[in-house]
């Protein structure tokens, strides 16, 4: 009797221990969940690697100078959803159209950067700032420009008056300071016949110019009234 039960003791233990087959259930899914995983990883990969193809600068492009096939080439990039801000290829620029800020060579071309003639006669002018600019602060947004004029005789600088409201920025750059950071910036704004003088008066006269984002600047060209 004893020998009988250790005999299926030891045979109860084999089933137990036995290597699942083809047909277990266990199995089946082990290797749908594998293959699931697999074939999303994949999925994941290929998304993150597709690129579209879209326009970029071959040279600079000037506020005002014309925008054509010409002066483009295509390049496959990954934009991860935002394509639709910028020139697609095959879309090529209407006929007349003008660059309303400035493109650097080798950039995608923003659309909000494109425009047929509006007949302004807005120019591009640098700005020297001694402090650094706002994130917000990019080409195609809008600033108000203020300036304090330097009192010579008691070494410092008046009430802030605005001189350009809702000006368009062109292009924007750091200024090295020689120590590894940043000590102020330049940026390029873009500036109609008529408030050219009093801009280039106070930078003359050595004023304390400060650029504030105006994000409710109106999108159209011009710098406002």
């Amino acid at each position: 009797m004893a020998g009988q039960v250790g005999a299926d003791h030891v045979g109860s233990g084999a089933r137990r221990l036995r290597k699942p087959g083809w047909k277990d259930p266990r199995l089946l899914v082990g290797i749908l969940l594998v293959a699931g995983s697999v074939a999303g990883t994949v999925g994941l990969v290929s998304a993150r690697d597709r690129t579209v193809p879209m326009y970029v600068a071959k040279e600079d492009i000037s506020f005002g100078e014309p925008v054509d096939a010409s002066r483009l080439e295509v390049v496959d990039v990954r934009l991860d959803g935002t394509q639709e801000h910028y020139l697609p290829a095959g879309r090529e620029p209407a006929a007349g159209t003008r660059a309303n800020t400035l493109i650097r060579a080798g950039e995608l071309v923003p659309l909000r950067g494109l425009g047929l003639d509006d007949g302004t006669t807005r120019k591009p002018v640098a700005v020297e700032l001694e402090q650094t600019l706002p994130a917000a602060v990019v080409p195609g947004s809008r600033v108000d420009v203020w300036a304090a004029a330097r009192d010579r005789t008691a070494n410092a600088y008046g009430r802030p008056v605005i001189l350009l409201p809702s000006a368009e920025v062109a292009a924007v750059s750091a200024v090295d300071s020689g120590f590894g950071g940043t000590s102020g910036a330049v940026v390029e704004l873009l500036v109609e016949d008529d408030r050219m003088a009093d801009l280039l008066a106070a930078v003359a006269n050595e004023a304390r110019v400060t650029v504030v984002h105006n994000p409710a600047g109106p999108a159209s060209t011009g710098t406002g009234s």
